[in-house]
């Protein structure tokens, strides 16, 4: 790939379509030393507002509408399946680009001739509640494991917030419409099929954190069933897999802890609140979950 000039598309899922959608478009749209590419959108569940279609539209956004609602990767494999470019950049609704995340995404496939999965570095924006501070840590330290841990390839890179594939390579996947734990479940389905993942820490793109603990509770119980749920799916020594390393662990919490020790801090004490809180996983285990609108909220 490296002689030749790629091409690629945004792919983005929603079921909620609001003005955070918009904005995402717009950091897509201004991004800088990329040629032309298509940004499609498949939607389901709450109607795009005539407003905001024809903002979309005028960004030269396709959108396609899905009148039976479907989880994430229902509709990721519908946008795998309309993507005729070589890399397929994936993203979702609420994410804001740095002008050069697409074209550090792209440098990294044409650089690394083997590499078939790329992903970003997610980092929050200002928060805007006492809450979303404490998550901000968070982000940062899940950002500092990313990194640090076995040269940055590892299931914790994977973020759906932005992560592209070879196109290629992603047709190949097995896309289940009833997981949940998706971003994890693309890491390793990659590994699965002997795929190779590099993370791009200057692929930056930013997020809104939780603005409130309960927010947090559905997320995070899905989250602590992930690697049951891998079981079913992969035949790996998911043990090792999982198990950050300490050294990692207490080098990353210590760096966030001396930059935000308050923060950092109170962190401690919401992620053990979150535990005695987890759900049944009866409860998490629908791929169709209820939007969390505190996370759309354009700005920052």
């Amino acid at each position: 790939m490296k002689n030749k000039k790629l091409t690629f598309m945004v792919g983005i899922p929603t079921c909620y379509g609001g003005e955070s959608l918009v904005n995402t478009v717009k950091t897509l749209r201004v991004s800088k030393d990329v040629s032309d590419f298509r940004i499609v959108i498949i939607a389901d569940r709450t109607p795009i507002k005539k407003s905001i279609k024809d903002k979309l539209e005028k960004m030269g956004v396709k959108i396609y509408w899905n009148n039976v609602e479907g989880s994430q990767f229902k509709k990721l494999k519908q946008l795998v399946q309309k993507c005729k470019e070589d890399i397929f950049v994936f993203t979702q609704d609420d994410i804001t680009f740095d002008k050069y995340t697409l074209k550090n995404i792209l440098e990294t496939f044409k650089n690394n001739p083997q590499a078939t999965m790329v992903s970003a570095t997610i980092l929050p924006l200002s928060p805007v509640t006492f809450f979303e501070a404490i998550k901000t840590s968070e982000t940062r330290i899940h950002d500092k494991i990313t990194r640090k841990w076995n040269n940055a390839d590892n299931y914790f890179a994977s973020s759906g917030r932005c992560i592209s594939f070879k196109t290629s390579h992603i047709r190949k996947f097995r896309i289940p419409e009833t997981e949940v734990n998706g971003d994890t479940y693309l890491y390793f389905e990659n590994k699965r099929l002997n795929g190779v993942h590099v993370h791009q820490a200057l692929a930056k793109v930013f997020i809104r954190c939780p603005q409130r603990l309960k927010d947090e509770i559905g997320p995070s119980s899905r989250y602590q069933y992930s690697q049951q749920e891998m079981a079913k799916y992969f035949d790996l020594d998911l043990k090792r897999e999982y198990k950050i390393p300490r050294r990692v662990l207490v080098q990353a919490f210590f760096e966030e802890l001396i930059s935000h020790p308050t923060k950092t801090a109170l962190l401690v004490g919401v992620v053990l609140i979150l535990r005695i809180k987890r759900q049944k996983v009866s409860v998490v285990s629908n791929p169709v979950w209820k939007v969390d609108i505190s996370t759309k909220k354009v700005g920052g």
